[in-house]
């Protein structure tokens, strides 16, 4: 009779994706203010039971090149709000773009509570209202790579425990792996020098560079790495 263990950890990230082609997330300021308006370490432990750990950034805890001071987002309602004040939909938000959110599962499935919180959040905290759409997990795949979606929802696992698994892989801007269109020609520069260094520490470096000017993009919004880390 061994008692409830916590599930191992998988080296992976669960996180919500926005297309930076698309409005209103063509403006960085709206993608920080929504990363900014949730809380991440009160969902994990009211919602979630503590069995995920919020992420802060997109490597995983105990990953090759992990970065423990990354600057990720805090919980701050406030800057949240003078984000999207500043930015070029905050005037108007009478007419701010509608945000659809793409989520796998059938229909009359039903949503995951912790996106139901994190979507209020950002109705209360900003006024922004999120409709959710539910697609075949089949059919989410494909319009995935087709570019279809304006914000999706999916967790990332990595294939092999190296950085350019998460961040080459994802975020290089020709990459066809890149869903969500980003495009940082300083961040595809460390990338590439990245691929061909032999040195595993400003291997490593160069990684950890990359990620904190993805996470400062913000094209992800990070939400939980699994298991017990």
């Amino acid at each position: 009779y061994g008692e409830l263990q916590k599930a191992p950890p998988s080296f992976s990230t669960n996180y919500i994706g926005m297309n930076g082609l698309e409005p209103p997330f063509d403006d960085p300021k709206v993608r920080q203010a929504l990363n900014f308006a949730i809380n991440r370490a009160e969902i994990a432990t009211l919602v979630l039971a503590d069995l995920v750990t919020p992420a802060k950034g997109i490597l995983p805890p105990g990953f090759p090149a992990y970065n423990p001071d990354l600057t990720g987002y805090e919980y701050d309602p406030e800057k949240a709000r003078r984000l999207l004040n500043e930015s070029s939909y905050g005037e108007d938000m009478e007419n701010f773009p509608p945000i659809v959110l793409t989520v796998s599962g059938g229909f009359g499935a039903s949503v995951g509570l912790d996106l139901e919180v994190i979507t209020e959040s950002w109705r209360k905290e900003l006024g922004i209202v999120v409709e959710f759409q539910q697609t075949e997990f089949a059919t989410y795949l494909q319009d995935l790579h087709k570019r279809r979606f304006q914000m999706f929802e999916i967790a990332w696992i990595a294939d092999y425990p190296d950085p350019e698994n998460f961040l080459d892989l994802l975020f290089y801007s020709e990459s066809n792996n890149n869903h969500t269109l980003y495009n940082n020609p300083k961040v595809d520069e460390l990338l590439v020098n990245a691929r061909t260094e032999k040195d595993l520490d400003v291997r490593y470096e160069l990684y950890r560079q990359a990620e904190q000017l993805i996470i400062s993009d913000a094209p992800w919004i990070p939400l939980w790495h699994s298991g017990e880390q």
